[in-house]
């Protein structure tokens, strides 16, 4: 994300038919993608390495709520502002399963405000 804002904001002010407005939103669009490659890589990386633990725990149903409700509150402070961005990229029925696990969560405040989002 470094820097993303900023290209944004520098293509707002360009001349949409100028050689240098064309390579700005060239150079976003590899970043974007880039940074979409990165994410998925580290979505992956978690399904291969982290969810095998999380089965071989065999946590009960309440120890189950119990991470889902640390790891909303982790990803609410540090990445709230990635969310939208984050349920785009994921195919529907992902962003499904996504979405029915978010609103397991205990907290329908966390709940209503992540769904804002979304439809915002």
């Amino acid at each position: 994300m470094n820097g993303i804002k900023e290209d944004i904001k520098s293509i707002g002010v360009l001349d949409s038919g100028s050689p240098a407005y064309q390579e700005a939103l060239s150079n976003l669009s590899s970043r974007l993608k880039t940074l979409q490659d990165n994410c998925k890589e580290h979505f992956e990386d978690e399904e291969r390495e982290l969810l095998p633990l999380m089965e071989a725990a065999e946590l009960s149903t309440e120890q189950q709520e119990k991470v889902l409700e640390q790891c909303l509150d982790v990803m609410q402070g540090t990445q709230s502002h990635l969310f939208c961005f984050f349920i785009e990229g994921l195919l529907p029925q992902d962003a499904l399963l996504y979405l029915d696990m978010v609103t397991r969560s205990s907290s329908k405040e966390r709940v209503a405000s992540m769904l804002l989002m979304v439809v915002e």
